[in-house]
């Protein structure tokens, strides 16, 4: 099975960012349709990470967290967590 790690990063960390960013505004909203847009906008300005194997996936996600590729996914979600506050869809 082929997996974008990217994407597993977003999913792992969208809770974590959106409820810290939402702990300093106040009226950040956290249904999951703003989640969705959030991961969304947050992926297309994330670079795919490819993976086939288990192995590829421990060792993407060792350099992933060494590179500062945690820290890239991080403002890449708050960047769009901003977007999506000022603009919500719903």
């Amino acid at each position: 099975m082929i997996i974008n790690y990217s994407e597993l990063a977003v999913k792992e960390l969208i809770n974590e960012v959106l409820q810290a960013y939402a702990s300093q505004n106040p009226g950040t909203c956290k249904c999951e349709r703003c989640k969705n847009d959030i991961m969304a906008l947050a992926l297309n300005n994330l670079p795919p990470k490819y993976v086939v194997t288990d192995i590829g996936r421990v060792y993407t996600k060792a350099v992933f967290d060494q590179v500062g590729g945690k820290a890239q996914v991080i403002a890449a979600l708050t960047s769009a967590i901003q977007r999506v506050r000022q603009h919500p869809r719903h």
